[in-house]
């Protein structure tokens, strides 16, 4: 198997085995061309014992998998305070969104959103505007 078969065979992602594969300290060698590496099913609980002793010897920002979206989470969640924060100063509620996978709620969702867009579009044509043209009106 290829480290990604291996990485997801151990609990782990693809580039931090290889990074724990490329390590001076890693008994493990590439075959072949291009750095590639290739595991046997048996070799599975050694490989997954010796990551797991390298990563507990690394500091916990190497440790720690990277989240791609937790700087996008904390801008939503900052945006969505202040969202919250307004609704309350002027006596409103939360706004609760059902699970968008219950098929009534996507239904309702898509058919509220609909009646939006319609009626964005009547107010458009009524200024003698039309979708296309509001990016040239609006400079």
């Amino acid at each position: 198997m290829d480290t990604k078969q291996a990485a997801t065979a151990i609990g782990t992602e693809a580039r931090v085995l290889r990074r724990f594969l490329r390590d001076p300290k890693s008994k493990h060698s590439t075959v072949g061309s291009g750095s590639r590496y290739d595991f046997k099913e048996e070799q599975l609980a050694d490989l997954k014992r010796e990551f797991m002793s390298w990563q507990q010897a690394k500091p916990a920002a190497v440790r720690a998998p990277r989240d791609p979206d937790a700087k996008q989470r904390e801008i939503d969640e900052a945006v969505w305070a202040e969202e919250a924060a307004a609704r309350a100063n002027r006596g409103l509620g939360p706004i609760v969104i059902g699970d968008l996978r219950d098929r009534q709620v996507l239904a309702r969702v898509r058919r509220v959103a609909a009646a939006r867009e319609d009626r964005l579009n009547e107010r458009l044509m009524a200024a003698g505007l039309h979708i296309s043209q509001m990016n040239r009106r609006a400079s």
